[in-house]
């Protein structure tokens, strides 16, 4: 037993001693399908950043955690068949992704790879920009009644590449599989969201030391 648990310490330290901690932000699609967020990317206005620690587990699968802060959101446009009525909410969770990396060498310079991530976050910011035809108008109203659960998890898939192992970019979409959003006392407006989830699309650069 004593000899079982020496092998796995240095197992452990060996692969610790490869590991690296990062800075990282970027952007995050406000759409909720794959299309919409590709046709609007000119658009994407939300964000995350954050920390990850890198960990390599030989030549071909890297693991990595993060703590981020990540503001996802969606939409309702012409409210029950009225025009010019848009709300959108923009909610910002504490999220931990645990990114699964199998790459390929490109000798000692590069690396590209592909990685499936699950994720769980916790809203802790949330606002709304309702627009009624000039009548009704209230900007980053805080609120939480839009929300049905701060409690937040899904999975991503994407692929990435490093450069000088201290470099990472990566894209991927993410599928939200909680439901966060609707309004129970007004149906019309949950029916017009665009989804009761957060799908879409993240872009990301990354920093290690």
């Amino acid at each position: 037993m004593k000899k079982f648990i020496i092998v796995i310490a240095a197992i452990f330290v060996a692969y610790s001693a490869q590991a690296q901690i990062g800075v990282m932000a970027g952007l995050t699609s406000s759409k909720t399908d794959w299309e919409a967020a590709v046709a609007d990317v000119e658009n994407i206005n939300q964000y995350h950043i954050g920390v990850a620690y890198k960990m390599g587990l030989g030549n071909l699968v890297t693991i990595q955690p993060a703590i981020l802060y990540n503001v996802k959101g969606t939409q309702v446009k012409d409210l029950a068949g009225v025009k010019d009525f848009e709300m959108e909410a923009e909610t910002g969770y504490i999220e931990i992704p645990v990114q699964l990396q199998v790459g390929l060498g490109l000798g000692p310079i590069a690396r590209v790879y592909g990685f499936v991530e699950p994720y769980v976050g916790y809203a802790i910011t949330n606002k709304l920009d309702i627009d009624y035809s000039n009548i009704l108008d209230f900007d980053e109203k805080k609120t939480w009644d839009n929300i049905k659960n701060n409690l937040n998890y899904g999975v991503s898939l994407g692929v990435g590449a490093e450069v000088l192992r201290h470099v990472q970019v990566s894209v991927k979409y993410f599928w939200d599989m909680g439901e966060v959003y609707g309004f129970k006392d007004i149906e019309a407006v949950a029916g017009k969201m665009e989804s009761t989830k957060c799908n879409g699309v993240a872009a990301s650069v990354a920093f290690f030391f």
